[in-house]
């Protein structure tokens, strides 16, 4: 009966228009101003250089975009469904149809044939102008596109879905189900992956899906607001012109206007109330053989949610019989809207907190392969972080799929850039605190720009720092701080106040990454790039590893050459120093496989310019852990007898801490033969050393000794304890026998002072012979 009574219609309209276009093309005002129109055309392509005929033809080609607009924006038709025709429920293109072919039965009879050539061409850049934008649309959906992320907890929900939708004793009546989860847990994409396989089946009443977002809708207008959103869904498939109206407020311009817009605002107003316009809805998707599926979502998030569903859940229970209809609701969970859901949606879907921790795992494997994997076990030396621990804490962080996915492609591009310079949890730990627990982070940036911060219990930073209306884990905020080694335990005196929790800065991690030890690394977090480019711990290792296992020697000399330049630069120098001694030691005392290149290391450092950073070369080179190859060729040639004789011959280039730092590399021997560690005969060479220079009984080896027993270095007492007495008595012997002149000079050379006088002199070798005698009475 609707098809039958739609057809009736919409034949009657055209015509109707045929009848009205006749009447109004022979009103002669009309005929006069068409020939107006016309002249003026004309007059305005003669009087330019654009050709009459392709000026009508462009004209007419806009002519059909702009009808093509107009038309679309009244629903007569949709973009979506122009080249498709539904036989049960046509459009009013029928109408538009029906009126041309009356015309051109009519023009036949005057021209003899039914269309002419001419007639075609000349209404060609119209018919293009109508189709070009439909044809736009038809090659957008032709294009494939991404398919969303999904797991398996939303492929399970979606089947759920699918097969609820197609189980056919629900198709006697509306379908309502209820999807429950933490937002961006991936309800919507359950929905889309469910109306995407029923509509791939191509079955037969056809699925229209009307997605609706509530959010920010107001309660007074939220159904009115579903309405609309199901006609233009609806639009896609059928014509919804009959259940078109103007907006309320034109209407009410249109009644305040004169009495003719009053009469036209009467005709145009359609007061149906929702009930009824749902329920001529349904007996339309019937004739259409169509299903409609309405999704409604986001609506808890609303400030009179509460309110929203009551109005909603009204109207749906009173169409509860529209077999033509089905709804999805999907919200968070809130137990204020439990009953009134249980009420109309009996179905129900839950998704649980999904857990991340194999997610992440998979991003690190993903962005850490087994090279940066070598790179960072060496630059850390195993001090590494417990992976379980902060895998489980950023798992808290994360409280959806769409949480992950945000923080996946936020991480891979800034790790391009910052991947081993930064360590990668605390980059994703930070960034996750940024995505989802702002609060914590930005406490923790308030924390790290504190520059005066003193060490306070936790009970007393989280006070100060969060509000009770935060609502947050004081667990989770400890975990956080634990990680980046922002905590300590202290344990009090009193037994009865057991241990407490301290935030402090006092402690960093010990390790070239730690990430509020050093600015750079901490500014680079925070911004997501490298602040520092000249500060690149990549390059450090690259370099070092050049040192101990390059291609050629002069890769090699070339990599000692730029590790001698970075330390003399004063913007680099430090950060190379500290590597070195964190774990760079390391590499050149187990991985350098000659001799050769190990002597070039110690002659370059001895050369380096500036005295001071020679001195911190040199004593960055001092072993400082048990993890050492005796059998390496550093340590090898460490405890030769060559190096001596090496050493020696650099002596002109000694400044004031060469001799004290050569000393010092091999006193931090001492230790060994603790922890299982093979013990070193330390002795041996230092006591060589000083007596090769002792023995050579030359100007610059007299002034190395002597600046060197003169010194007032805090360590200078503990070295030479290093020393046999019989060394220390030929030091003392030779020191009060000490007469030439160019003694003096070249002491003030290597002090990089001014020359001495006598008294002054005497001073200093009476300072030296004071430490020998107190050295010696030990």
């Amino acid at each position: 009966m609707v098809t039958f009574s739609r057809y009736t219609t919409l034949i009657l309209y055209g015509v109707i228009t045929y009848i009205l276009f006749l009447i109004m093309s022979s009103v002669i005002i009309n005929q006069g101003l068409w020939l107006a129109w016309t002249n003026l055309l004309q007059k305005t392509f003669n009087t330019s250089n654009f050709t009459p005929s392709y000026g009508y033809a462009t004209l007419l080609f806009l002519a059909g975009l702009a009808v093509n607009k107009i038309a679309d924006s009244f629903s007569i038709y949709n973009l979506k469904r122009y080249w498709q025709f539904n036989w049960r429920y046509p459009s009013l293109m029928l109408s538009v149809t029906c009126t041309i072919a009356i015309w051109l039965f009519f023009e036949s009879r005057e021209t003899g044939s039914l269309i002419s050539l001419e007639l075609v061409l000349l209404y060609l850049p119209l018919i293009a102008g109508l189709v070009f934008l439909p044809a736009l649309e038809l090659l957008k959906t032709r294009i494939e596109t991404d398919k969303p992320k999904s797991n398996d907890s939303t492929q399970h929900i979606a089947k759920q879905i699918e097969e609820t939708l197609c189980y056919e004793k629900n198709k006697a009546k509306s379908t309502r189900i209820l999807i429950c989860g933490p937002f961006g847990v991936g309800k919507t994409t359950a929905i889309n992956l469910a109306v995407d396989k029923l509509k791939n089946k191509k079955e037969l009443p056809k699925l229209v899906h009307c997605n609706i977002d509530l959010w920010g809708v107001e309660a007074e207008s939220i159904i009115q607001y579903v309405l609309d959103e199901v006609l233009i869904a609806l639009g896609t498939e059928i014509d919804m012109c009959k259940f078109r109206s103007l907006p309320l407020h034109y209407i009410t311009a249109m009644n305040a206007g004169n009495t003719s817009s009053k009469i036209f605002a009467a005709f145009m107003h359609k007061p149906t109330s929702p009930d009824a316009l749902l329920k001529s809805l349904n007996d339309v998707i019937n004739a259409a053989n169509l299903r409609l599926l309405v999704t409604i979502q986001d609506l808890d998030r609303n400030q009179k949610a509460l309110d929203s569903l009551h109005a909603l859940a009204g109207l749906l229970d009173r169409l509860e019989e529209l077999q033509g209809i089905d709804y999805i609701f999907a919200g968070e969970n809130r137990p204020e809207f439990s009953d009134t859901l249980l009420r109309i949606c009996p179905i129900r879907f839950d998704f649980s907190i999904p857990n991340f921790t194999e997610e992440i795992k998979k991003l690190e494997n993903e962005l850490i392969n087994a090279d940066m994997q070598m790179y960072y076990q060496k630059v850390l030396l195993k001090q590494d972080v417990d992976r379980y621990l902060i895998q489980r804490l950023i798992n808290k962080l994360l409280p959806s799929f769409r949480a992950l996915h945000t923080l996946e492609e936020q991480i891979k591009p800034i790790w391009q850039t910052l991947g081993g310079e930064v360590l990668f949890y605390d980059l994703v730990l930070l960034q996750a605190l940024k995505n989802n627990s702002p609060v914590i982070y930005d406490a923790l940036i308030v924390l790290l720009n504190k520059k005066s911060f003193k060490s306070q219990p936790l009970t007393k930073f989280i006070a100060d720092n969060f509000s009770p209306d935060d609502n947050l884990d004081k667990e989770l905020i400890k975990a956080c701080l634990d990680h980046f080694g922002l905590t300590y335990i202290f344990k009090a005196i009193e037994e009865s106040k057991g241990r407490e929790t301290y935030v402090s800065k006092d402690n960093p991690p010990a390790h070239v990454l730690s990430f509020y030890k050093h600015e750079h690394i901490s500014s680079s977090l925070i911004e997501g790039r490298l602040t520092a480019k000249k500060l690149k711990q990549r390059h450090v290792f690259k370099t070092l590893n050049e040192i101990s296992s390059g291609d050629s020697r002069i890769i090699k000399n070339q990599a000692i050459t730029d590790l001698c330049a970075a330390v003399e630069n004063d913007e680099t120098s430090s950060f190379w120093l500290e590597s070195i001694k964190y774990y760079g030691w390391h590499i050149l005392y187990n991985e350098i496989k000659d001799e050769v290149t190990v002597k070039q290391l110690f002659e370059k450092a001895i050369n380096v310019r500036s005295s001071r950073k020679s001195l911190e070369l040199l004593t960055s080179f001092a072993v400082r852990g048990y993890d050492v190859d005796s059998s390496s060729a550093f340590v090898k040639y460490l405890f030769s007898e060559r190096i001596i004789s090496d050493l020696f011959e650099q002596r002109t280039c000694f400044t004031y801490g060469t001799l004290f730092a050569l000393l010092k590399i091999y006193s931090n021997f001492s230790s060994f033969g603790r922890f299982g560690s093979e013990p070193k005969s330390y002795k041996v060479p230092m006591n060589n050393l000083i007596l090769q220079f002792i023995d050579s009984k030359d100007p610059v080896s007299d002034a190395n000794l002597l600046y060197l027993f003169s010194s007032n270095a805090d360590d200078i007492p503990d070295l030479l304890l290093a020393l046999n007495k019989s060394t220390l008595n030929k030091v003392q012997s030779l020191i009060k026998n000490i007469k030439s002149e160019n003694t003096r000079v070249i002491y003030s050379q290597i002090a990089e002072a001014r020359e001495a006088n006598d008294d002054e002199f005497e001073g200093i070798r009476s300072d030296a012979l004071k430490l020998i005698s107190r050295m010696l009475k030990l």
